[in-house]
């Protein structure tokens, strides 16, 4: 009888060190999502910004650096004039936290001009 019990442990163990693996990549497939959805939050806050700066005739990628958290950074910031407004495009290339390229966050923001 304890010679089966030992086995049926064993079995046990190795179902567990089996799962470690697929809950390791599942917390960190949720971390990355997580950091995506922030990289979103601060890129549209940083076309926002930018978008007032362009509207008030300030350089808006200097606004747009300025309302990014440190380990973000600008890859690129597109204007255009519709209208009587300022429109602001301002691209961040997400964090990765396996070391894989995941891809750019794109956010548009539109101001009226002021003066």
């Amino acid at each position: 009888m304890s010679r089966q019990r030992r086995s049926e442990r064993g079995a046990a163990a190795l179902e567990t060190a089996s799962l470690v693996p697929i809950l390791i990549l599942s917390a960190l497939i949720a971390l990355q999502v997580g950091v995506a959805g922030w990289a979103m939050a601060a890129t549209g806050q940083a076309a926002r910004d930018a978008a007032r700066a362009a509207s008030l005739g300030q350089d808006p990628g200097a606004a747009a650096d300025r309302a990014l958290p440190g380990i973000l950074d600008v890859d690129s910031v597109s204007t255009s004039r519709p209208g009587d407004g300022r429109r602001v495009t301002v691209t961040v290339e997400v964090p990765s936290i396996a070391g894989l390229k995941i891809g750019e966050v794109s956010r548009t923001s539109e101001m009226p001009a002021v003066g």
